[in-house]
């Protein structure tokens, strides 16, 4: 009975599960992909190379830094949802594995940026910003691990230390390192998204 419900469903859903498949492979998944792709390359490059001193480059990689909270959010929240949507709706057993590791890879961002980047490399990045900058007034209230943002400090007491002893160009060098272990979980969603959807048309 369950599996004939499921099969009702989706093939009420059907137009819906299209369009699903469209914003999934074309928007959510790959466009996060491309966008972070994009921070590694097209916005730490110039910095890193072009900035004529460390306060510049400071200036710079905050501001590009604290546009991400802009678009994360909305490309992973319904390319998550999506593709267990889709799961749910799946004819195959493989097509059903393909969406749920979707889903889970380009869901598993949010807790790695949050609970392992902001309290180290991100924390450790904006610790520096602010010891360069504080001759200009510049400064950011504390946050907790629980209350992660773009706008506060939330890094740990031994990221903080690590940037006092670390140039910024490093410390940006090391956050891009770990930059692309998020495009790289963002391209395997899309691949797993992509090859369920492909084979369910094909």
């Amino acid at each position: 009975m369950e599996t004939i419900a499921r099969h009702g469903i989706a093939h009420s859903f059907a137009p819906f599960k299209s369009l699903s498949q469209t914003v999934i492979t074309s928007a959510s998944t790959l466009s996060h992909s491309g966008f972070t792709i994009s921070d590694s390359v097209t916005f730490v490059e110039p910095i890193i190379t072009h900035a004529p001193n460390e306060k510049v480059m400071a200036k710079q990689w905050l501001h590009g830094y604290q546009y991400g909270p802009l678009w994360v959010p909305p490309l992973i929240g319904p390319g998550t949802l999506a593709n267990l949507f889709l799961a749910y709706t799946a004819q195959s057993q493989m097509q059903r594995i393909a969406y749920i590791v979707a889903a889970l890879s380009i869901f598993s961002i949010l807790p790695i940026t949050f609970f392992y980047m902001e309290p180290g490399i991100n924390g450790a990045t904006k610790w520096k910003v602010q010891m360069l900058l504080k001759d200009e007034g510049f400064g950011m209230k504390d946050t907790t691990v629980w209350y992660p943002s773009a706008h506060r400090q939330g890094g740990t007491l031994a990221s903080r230390r690590w940037a006092e002893r670390t140039g910024m160009k490093e410390l940006i060098l090391f956050w891009r390192r770990v930059n692309n272990w998020r495009w790289g979980i963002a391209f395997l969603a899309a691949v797993a998204s992509g090859w369920a959807t492909f084979s369910e048309v094909a």
